[in-house]
């Protein structure tokens, strides 16, 4: 099966107006007695290639956490498989493993394999097609949703995975690694102003994961925070204040429902109250074209998630480039 990468290239220009190319999977095959397998849904972005599974044989992982089915090799590098359908609860046969899909998916340059059954197809969605998570009558642990939206002209739902929640689970040590990096955040060897320990820092991020990292990297650095599930939350917040004396920093993902990270940008750059405002953009879309085109729409820095060092060194960058927070 071919790349997605022309795919990728034709919709690079979507985000900007608040779209997104989405690429639609079941994680199931439909067999006797079942109902019509649900439909999964991730950004076509994050998407590097989308192999045939008979093709790519399975190499074991000694003491590998159960989710993890071992190691394909992928013209020379070596790419950790996760098995999705286990993680939702479901189990494949080795029949239906032959028939299977790996989509290789890039998070925050961390390269995996994503086995599911079968790619429904690409489509292209507004932003504001893209629902909070809700109250579902579907066979996974609601917990491993994190949006919806519906397939093109039905009203056949389409989950939006939390992917970020998935790694954690998956790969123990790498949770263990963000959350101690977290954990181990000296603030009296942090040297940030008074202003900026005085204001409060807001973000947008649907990852409730992710969200619960960020919180302890800021309680670590000893700063104030407040998160929101998407970024048109976090713009509404703002147009309620009177004032942004007491806000210092705005940190937004990309991917969110009702307003992406993008429309984020646009907003806060057309308003006068936060037109010089800093903005920093945390997402595991980290590839270079991201990179240029948010920076491009009034970003002031760009990093990839779960990274507390670049975290911290951003802080100390924009405490460096705002003179009003110094």
């Amino acid at each position: 099966m071919s790349t997605t990468l022309e795919q990728i290239e034709k919709t690079a220009n979507l985000s900007k107006n608040n779209q997104m190319s989405l690429m639609i999977f079941q994680v199931r095959f439909p067999h006797e007695g079942m109902r019509e397998p649900s439909y999964y849904g991730m950004n076509v972005f994050k998407v590097r290639e989308v192999l045939e599974a008979r093709a790519y044989p399975v190499s074991e992982m000694p003491d590998a956490n159960p989710l993890i089915e071992g190691m394909i090799e992928l013209r020379g590098t070596y790419l950790p498989v996760i098995d999705l359908p286990k993680w939702m609860g479901f189990a494949m046969t080795d029949e239906e493993r032959e028939k299977s899909i790996i989509i290789v998916a890039d998070f925050s340059r961390n390269f995996i394999g994503l086995r599911v059954a079968h790619i429904h197809g690409v489509e292209e969605k507004e932003w504001t097609d893209i629902h909070p998570a809700g109250n579902y009558n579907v066979d996974v642990n609601r917990n491993q949703i994190v949006n919806h939206t519906y397939l093109e002209g039905s009203d056949t739902l389409c989950y939006i995975l939390d992917i970020e929640k998935l790694l954690i689970e998956a790969m123990p040590v790498m949770a263990k690694k963000i959350f101690s990096s977290a954990k181990d955040v000296d603030k009296n060897e942090i040297n940030l102003s008074a202003t900026m320990r005085s204001r409060r820092i807001l973000f947008a991020e649907d990852s409730k994961s992710i969200q619960k990292y960020m919180k302890m990297v800021f309680e670590q650095i000893g700063l104030e925070s407040m998160g929101f599930d998407n970024g048109r939350l976090l713009l509404d917040y703002i147009a309620g204040l009177d004032n942004l004396d007491d806000v210092s920093v705005i940190f937004t993902d990309l991917e969110m429902p009702v307003a992406s990270g993008h429309t984020v940008i646009k907003e806060l750059r057309k308003d006068p109250r936060t037109r010089h405002f800093p903005i920093i953009v945390h997402t595991s879309m980290t590839s270079d074209n991201n990179s240029r085109e948010v920076l491009e729409m009034g970003a002031n820095y760009f990093i990839g998630k779960v990274d507390t060092d670049l975290i911290v060194k951003t802080l100390h960058q924009v405490q460096r480039d705002f003179p009003h927070l110094a």
